[in-house]
């Protein structure tokens, strides 16, 4: 007869996972002001360092050149930089404050009111590695 062992499991709900992400994501926020664009693009960099998080670095170079593939083409190259850090920084941080919330971000959807950010997201179980 086999056995079957279960480990603890702390789970996470959707809403935990897009707490945290806004969490890791409201300094840069913050400074942004009015600018809902800025806002917009920060939480879509945060979301991919929030997926990239879930997984090992690929390279010697760790997450830099995974990141670098998915910033947007047209940012100017000191942008790009300012961007590849807070990501980089962002995955750090997810790493060591969140390390039990195993969940990838499948959609998202924010919002302001007043200038409150609101994100909702839709996550999903990630196998850890």
């Amino acid at each position: 007869m086999s056995t079957l062992t279960v480990k603890s499991f702390a789970a996470c709900t959707n809403a935990d996972v897009a707490n945290a992400v806004l969490s890791l994501a409201a300094p840069l926020c913050a400074a942004c002001g009015d600018d809902d664009a800025m806002k917009r693009l920060l939480v879509s960099l945060a979301v991919t360092g929030w997926n990239l998080s879930l997984f090992e670095s690929r390279g010697e170079d760790g997450y830099k050149a995974q990141v670098a593939e998915r910033l947007p083409a047209h940012l100017p190259g000191e942008k790009k930089e300012v961007f590849t850090q807070f990501v980089l920084g962002l995955i750090s941080s997810k790493q060591e404050t969140y390390p039990a919330m195993m969940k990838g971000i499948k959609s998202w959807d924010l919002r302001t009111d007043n200038g409150k950010l609101s994100l909702t997201v839709e996550a999903l179980p990630v196998k850890p590695v």
